[in-house]
């Protein structure tokens, strides 16, 4: 690569180290600057940018905006979900926990009543059940770690109660603030792998505003998570999977990244064929709410 990257350079004409070190600079700045069709057409300098540890910010390419009413925000999943776990908690005065520390029977079937979950799934988890854990609710049990995750909700004297930043959060006319407050704590901060036997792959988190960008260029059809993975990871990833020996990297992308973005809304997904029957063909596509929450000003 070294010898490419010097291609046609007459090392014998430099006179001074002053001159070698101004010829690597230059030769830095054209590589950096060159767009690359394995970086979706971005630059490296570019694609460097959108790779940074704290996004966003005024000094960062990417934004979450404020377009969305305060009743579209509201209706989110997530946001929905959320707000109903802890305005409950706050009506009741806190809800009263188990031995193990989780949601009892009683107010996990008032919340399965209540949250926006999936028809479908709702209906596995209630069947041949007589009693409903919050074990058996795979995504009340989440949002309810990702609440306390996020100092929204705090355990104490047996019982989960809102804290001051929820109360804040919960003021009329905040959903926007709280669906971006969601947002940045679940892919910051929250343990993605939590309830997944998928394996850690920390390198997602720290590439996400990358991925974010190449996400925003696809067009609205249904796209294969394969597919999806192939154009908004880098080639290092790809690297990296080999040497680690996972052969399901696009799964579990789908699993850490892709799906926790429905629960936001910001794609939609379906799912074709049998899960380990045949064609199973787990798809996305992106919603006309991705490019209102998110903007990318690539300079």
């Amino acid at each position: 690569m070294t010898g490419k990257f010097f291609d046609e350079v007459r090392f014998e004409d430099l006179e001074s180290l002053e001159e070698l070190q101004e010829l690597v600079n230059s030769k830095i700045r054209k590589y950096n600057e060159n767009p690359r069709e394995d970086l979706g057409g971005l630059t490296p300098g570019q694609a460097t940018s959108l790779m940074v540890p704290d996004w966003p910010g005024s000094d960062t390419p990417i934004r979450l905006t404020d377009s969305l009413s305060e009743e579209e925000a509201r209706e989110i999943r997530f946001v929905k979900n959320s707000r109903i776990f802890l305005e409950t908690a706050r009506e009741k005065g806190g809800l009263p926990s188990t031995r193990a520390g989780n949601l009892k029977r009683k107010d996990v079937a008032y919340f399965l009543e209540k949250m926006k979950f999936n028809p479908d799934r709702v209906e596995r988890i209630r069947n041949g059940r007589s009693v409903i854990n919050e074990k058996h609710v795979r995504p009340l049990n989440i949002l309810r770690v990702f609440l306390e995750t996020a100092e929204l909700i705090d355990h104490h004297d047996g019982k989960f109660h809102t804290t001051a930043k929820a109360q804040s959060m919960l003021q009329p006319g905040r959903s926007m603030q709280l669906m971006k407050y969601l947002f940045l704590e679940y892919f910051q901060e929250f343990d993605l792998n939590y309830f997944t036997r998928c394996p850690e792959w920390n390198e997602f988190r720290e590439i996400l505003p990358y991925s974010l960008y190449r996400l925003s260029q696809f067009d609205d059809g249904w796209h294969r998570i394969d597919n999806i993975a192939y154009r908004v990871l880098l080639p290092s990833i790809f690297e990296l999977a080999d040497q680690r020996g996972d052969g399901r990297l696009a799964f579990t992308y789908s699993a850490l990244i892709l799906a926790p973005l429905s629960k936001f809304e910001l794609l939609e997904g379906r799912k074709l064929g049998i899960k380990g029957v045949e064609d199973f063909d787990p798809q996305f596509r992106k919603t006309s709410l991705f490019e209102r929450f998110i903007e990318f000003d690539l300079q």
